[in-house]
């Protein structure tokens, strides 16, 4: 009788082993195959039944990520490790520190060949009888989450000048007339009327950028907005300069020059950031990122769309320094103005809301912090203090707690609003507006005995001399030396 085998332990160890080989390397072969072919067929599919749409990041995602910075060199190409995940195209600038890139559109937004946010291109020569209202500012007066150019501040503004101008003509006797009436009663009916605006045809120009602050926003009106003849100027702006550092005369972007500084983080970076919009093109990812984890707005954020309560100074001193930048940035571009009407407007901000807000709105204060409530409050009531005893002779206004008994919604986020909220702050500035362009009523021309009424005097409306050719500056804060200067 055969004996039967025996098996050491030497066997069991190689058996064991091979079985461990096997397994991994059938893992490390098998998994990347399930994943290709699981990718082929959801790409097959969704391309098959023509469900594309499906699977593209729901319209508040993908609106912020549309309003995401995508800088760019000379060349137009995206600098290698820096986020390219946006869409609007921006480009550094000697004389702005940035700006936007002429020409460009995407779903929800237009940018002309002159970098304005509008439809069409603006002449540098003004048409006859235009009247050109310049917007400037930063995102919330670029009107960021806005779904397409016709629902931005500038856009709802020039419309509410248009239907007035339109309702004047048709509809003379729901105003006051251009001569003054002859009879008592007539001039006692007259008072309750509203004024006439200068008649015309009126363009409200979108010249804010995201991101600006008020020395942005003088080197800009200095090198751009005054060559195209504007007859009025609002400036609707305020938080980029609360929580901007004091020792930064002007909001730059892109950190190029410490990526230069350290060539390999850069090929890091930009590496990685290569391998995730690889992963980010695949459709079982937008897939993953739809139905089970869609992804978060700030995935697509640039830096003036991150809010955080460290961004404002609890330092006093500091609080004043960034605010005294901004009345001597606004002084200045007063300065330059010269006679063309400008109405300063502090920015609406949801802390100013607090005692109505929704459950959105709610969530998106506590998300931040009670020291972001508590900084930007104190920030706020300061700069009011500070801008009405520096500018007195100004046209100011604040919005801070505009929303403060609005029951609906507003914010979108610390700054950006709603499209009802744009609607009352259009609104606010159409009121404005209106007293800026009010025309006087004449004296009666069959009896100059009658004492004309008084009315408020518009402002002049003649328009600034471009600046002369300067020495193109090396650097935003030259730029601004310069316009100091002028």
């Amino acid at each position: 009788m055969r004996s039967r085998p025996r098996y050491n332990t030497s066997w069991h160890t190689k058996r064991k082993s091979s079985w461990l080989r096997n397994t991994l390397l059938l893992i490390f072969i098998g998994l990347p195959l399930i994943l290709i072919l699981a990718e082929l067929i959801a790409r097959g599919a969704i391309l098959a039944t023509g469900s594309t749409n499906q699977i593209a990041p729901n319209k508040t995602v993908a609106i912020a990520q549309s309003y995401a910075f995508k800088l760019q060199d000379a060349n137009g190409n995206s600098y290698p490790g820096l986020p390219d995940s946006g869409r609007l195209q921006v480009r550094r600038s000697p004389l702005l520190g940035y700006e936007l890139i002429p020409s460009q559109s995407s779903d929800y937004w237009q940018i002309n060949d002159q970098g304005f946010r509008q439809d069409s291109a603006v002449p540098i020569e003004k048409p006859a009888g235009e009247i050109r209202i310049f917007l400037v500012g930063g995102s919330t007066a670029f009107s960021n989450m806005a779904d397409k150019n016709q629902k931005a501040l500038a856009f709802k503004v020039e419309k509410l000048l248009s239907d007035r101008v339109r309702a004047q003509n048709s509809s003379p006797e729901k105003f006051k007339p251009k001569e003054t009436p002859y009879f008592a009663d007539q001039i006692e009916a007259m008072r309750a009327l509203p004024p006439r605006i200068r008649d015309g045809s009126y363009r409200v120009i979108a010249a804010a950028v995201p991101g600006y602050n008020s020395g942005n926003e003088l080197a800009l009106f200095a090198h751009k907005v005054s060559a195209y003849s504007p007859n009025a100027l609002i400036i609707l702006d305020g938080y980029e300069d609360l929580r901007s550092p004091s020792n930064q005369p002007a909001h730059e972007i892109g950190n190029v020059d410490q990526l230069l500084r350290d060539p390999m983080a850069q090929y890091r970076q930009h590496q990685s950031q290569q391998f995730k919009n690889w992963l980010n093109s695949l459709y079982l990812v937008k897939a993953w990122q739809k139905w089970i984890a869609p992804a978060d707005i700030p995935t697509f954020s640039s830096d003036y769309q991150i809010f955080s309560a460290e961004q404002f100074s609890k330092d006093p001193k500091e609080l004043q320094k960034r605010i005294d930048r901004y009345v001597y940035n606004t002084q200045q571009i007063l300065k330059l103005a010269g006679d063309i009407p400008t109405l300063i407007v502090l920015q609406p901000e949801i802390t100013g809301k607090q005692n109505a807000m929704t459950k959105e709105e709610e969530s998106i204060l506590k998300s931040l912090g009670n020291d972001y409530s508590d900084r930007v409050t104190n920030a706020y009531n300061v700069a009011e203090k500070t801008i009405s005893s520096k500018l007195p002779n100004t046209k100011f206004v604040s919005f801070y707690q505009l929303f403060q008994s609005n029951n609906q919604q507003a914010f979108s986020d610390p700054i950006h609003l709603t499209e009802a909220a744009n609607d009352k702050v259009s609104q606010k500035l159409y009121d404005s507006i209106e007293q800026l362009f009010s025309v006087q009523t004449a004296p009666n021309s069959l009896n100059s005995d009658i004492t004309p009424q008084s009315f408020p005097t518009p402002q002049p409306t003649s328009t600034l001399e471009p600046p002369k050719p300067t020495s193109t500056p090396n650097s935003l804060s030259e730029t601004l030396q310069q316009v100091q200067r002028q």
